[in-house]
């Protein structure tokens, strides 16, 4: 991993069983503590970005923060360690891979303030869908919103601000999505009643202004402490899954082979890597994903976005001339990003066709629909060690299987320059497209046992997973801990 401003080490904040008399001395009540974590994080949290337009009339996004609580490891282990991951329940999947994530808050710097937006918890708002462990979820965690405020109040008070903006129930509900029928007394509990509980306030419009300073004799400040980290060599596999889509314009004959051999390449890709234990990261063609995302999740890949339909054909050209003279609005090339949110909205990871960076790829609007990654070439990107930019992760694909479609080179020769510049790399993610499957597949499996004795394989999920994890937030320089 590149050592610009990366942390050889995660940094969070913890309050072990030992504080509880020390919680309840400050104002808190015995049933709402458990032992906890924190992590503040440089990055967007769910619709952090969206939230902060329309709540807060804009910020910067390099001002944008989210806070991750999680419940301290001595009081999980009674509890299904899948709970914590379980996509239906832990809906905005924002455990980093670590168990026992319990709520979020996103926060938006600005100026001497700090606003907090949506606080939430997937897992305590969303238990009753695993009745087994409602009872228990419920009563051990009931407190995670005083807990979550507490936290944010710290994070406030060591970054400076002078001031914290919590919303009103209104506010909060206002920008809440109607879908989900969002329960009023729920707001009211913890936007309003729980706040003014603890706190002293004072209402300003829809907001709720906290002196920080203030809340200091109120305060459970946390330990600060940091979990070293491993350095390794990191390989990680991944796949362009675009069938023929990404040669429909310029090679129809490969865009009809491709879309003839397309489930068959799939499904022995996904053999291969079963047998030899890999979990690869597919990114896919966003207008055919629903079809082939249960088998892929499956074998427990990671999937990503590879745009939504690859890119603009030229007959696409002709066909919205048309449309548009009919009076019929026809989908901008640009639009790929939405497109493909409205196929999923949770996918965290997004790979360009042909790693071309356009205007949409900016770090703003990606972060504005809830990507938190994106992978390019290396060459597109001007980097060969992931890095972190804008609050989104910018992972660079070292290498693909491009050259195999051109005349002239041999699978052999390929996988030998393949190989040997990665073993010059310290970093390594290479990306093989399924319609030239026909060229790699008959030797994948070797090739699989050759990258793997060459670092440790990880998705590209995991890899973002580390890189926002390093770059948490310590504390202000001197602080200790």
């Amino acid at each position: 991993m590149e050592r610009r401003g990366l942390s050889a080490a995660i940094h969070f904040r913890e309050v072990g069983p030992e504080r509880e008399a020390e919680f309840i001395a400050r104002g808190g009540r015995r049933r709402d503590f458990f032992p906890h974590q924190l992590f503040y994080l440089p990055k967007c949290g769910p619709d952090g970005f969206k939230l902060a337009t329309r709540m807060c009339g804009g910020g910067a996004l390099e001002r944008m923060w989210e806070v991750v609580l999680y419940a301290h490891p001595t009081i999980v282990g009674d509890l299904p360690r899948e709970l914590f991951f379980d996509p239906d329940l832990i809906w905005h999947q924002q455990h980093f891979e670590r168990v026992g994530q319990v709520a979020t808050a996103d926060l938006l710097e600005r100026g001497d303030s700090l606003y907090s937006m949506a606080h939430l918890s997937d897992l305590v708002q969303r238990i009753s869908r695993r009745r087994a462990h409602k009872t228990r979820v419920e009563e051990r965690f009931h407190g995670w919103d005083r807990l979550l405020l507490n936290g944010i109040l710290v994070f406030a008070l060591e970054r400076g601000r002078r001031t914290l903006f919590t919303p009103t129930a209104d506010l909060a509900l206002r920008h809440t999505d109607p879908a989900r029928s969002p329960a009023r007394e729920l707001f009211v509990r913890i936007y309003d009643r729980h706040v003014q509980q603890r706190y002293r306030v004072e209402r300003r419009g829809e907001w709720w202004a906290l002196d920080v300073r203030e809340q200091r004799d109120r305060l459970l400040v946390p330990e600060r402490r940091a979990e070293p980290l491993r350095e390794e060599k990191i390989v990680c596999v991944c796949h362009d899954v675009e069938r023929g889509w990404g040669h429909r314009d310029v090679d129809p004959e490969l865009a009809r082979r491709a879309e003839g051999r397309a489930a068959a390449h799939l499904e022995e890709m996904l053999r291969l890597e079963r047998a030899a234990g890999v979990r690869a990261t597919y990114q896919v063609v966003g207008a055919f994903l629903p079809e082939v995302r249960a088998m892929i999740e499956a074998g427990g890949h990671a999937v990503a976005f590879h745009s939504f339909d690859h890119r603009l054909t030229r007959d696409g050209v002709l066909r919205r001339a048309l449309a548009l003279l009919r009076g019929r609005r026809v989908p901008e090339a640009s639009d790929q990003v939405r497109r493909c949110r409205l196929v999923d909205y949770r996918i965290r990871g997004y790979r360009p066709a042909r790693s071309r960076l356009t205007a949409e790829l900016s770090a703003t609007n990606l972060c504005r629909h809830n990507f938190e990654w994106l992978a390019s070439s290396a060459y597109s990107l001007g980097f060969e060690q992931p890095r972190m930019r804008r609050r989104l992760v910018a992972l660079p694909i070292l290498l693909d299987d491009f050259a195999l479609y051109r005349p002239g080179i041999s699978y052999d020769a390929w996988e030998r320059q393949a190989l040997a510049r990665m073993d010059r790399a310290s970093f390594v993610a290479f990306s093989l497209h399924d319609c030239y499957g026909e060229r790699w597949l008959p030797r994948y499996a070797h090739l699989l046992e050759a990258v793997g004795r060459r670092g440790v394989l990880k998705t590209l999920d995991q890899v973002a997973n580390e890189v926002i994890l390093r770059h948490a937030w310590g504390g202000p320089p001197g602080a200790g801990g």
